[in-house]
């Protein structure tokens, strides 16, 4: 049997002469060597972070936009009779967009390390389709009747005419 002792591996020999070898394009070795510090400071590389944080924040947007169509949809399908269920749902086509353009502000802060990041027009669009859904939830409540759109609807708040004439029965 070998000794084990005796066998011994150098791994100094085993890194290749670097002139022989030949890298694949778009690699670069001091890159390999010091990945944080391509990071930190590439130009490029901070406009490619910024397109895909202006990416994501437009994503982020468009997110809901599933969301809103499936809960359009199902509206749609309840139909326009008067039941609590149809009611519950109408409610939360309307409750749930109010409440997520009030908190827009939140979803879209503004980050102080990239100050040159378009916030405004993701959010705009994210209301946007927020306010798509409240319109549809206020043309349901509208085709259930539960808007007041005719001057009926008002009649409590109308003055009583004056009387033109009176009769009288007859002795």
């Amino acid at each position: 049997m070998a000794d084990l002792k005796t066998w011994r591996l150098d791994f100094e020999t085993l890194i290749p002469d670097r002139k022989l070898q030949v890298d694949p394009p778009g690699y670069d070795f001091s890159v390999a060597k010091d990945p944080v510090g391509m990071l930190t400071s590439s130009k490029p590389r901070d406009r490619n972070t910024l397109s895909r944080k202006q990416q994501a924040l437009f994503a982020q947007a468009t997110g809901p936009l599933k969301q809103v169509g499936m809960m359009c949809f199902m509206a749609w399908m309840f139909g326009n009779s008067i039941q609590i269920f149809s009611i519950f749902m109408t409610f939360n086509l309307i409750s749930a967009p109010i409440s997520a353009i009030m908190s827009s502000g939140e979803v879209f802060k503004r980050d102080e390390e990239w100050k040159q990041l378009d916030v405004l027009t993701p959010r705009l669009l994210y209301c946007l389709v927020h306010g798509g859904q409240l319109i549809f939830g206020l043309y349901k409540l509208s085709t259930m009747r539960l808007l007041p759109s005719a001057s009926s609807d008002f009649i409590s708040t109308m003055p009583v005419p004056p009387l033109m004439e009176h009769a009288y029965p007859a002795l």
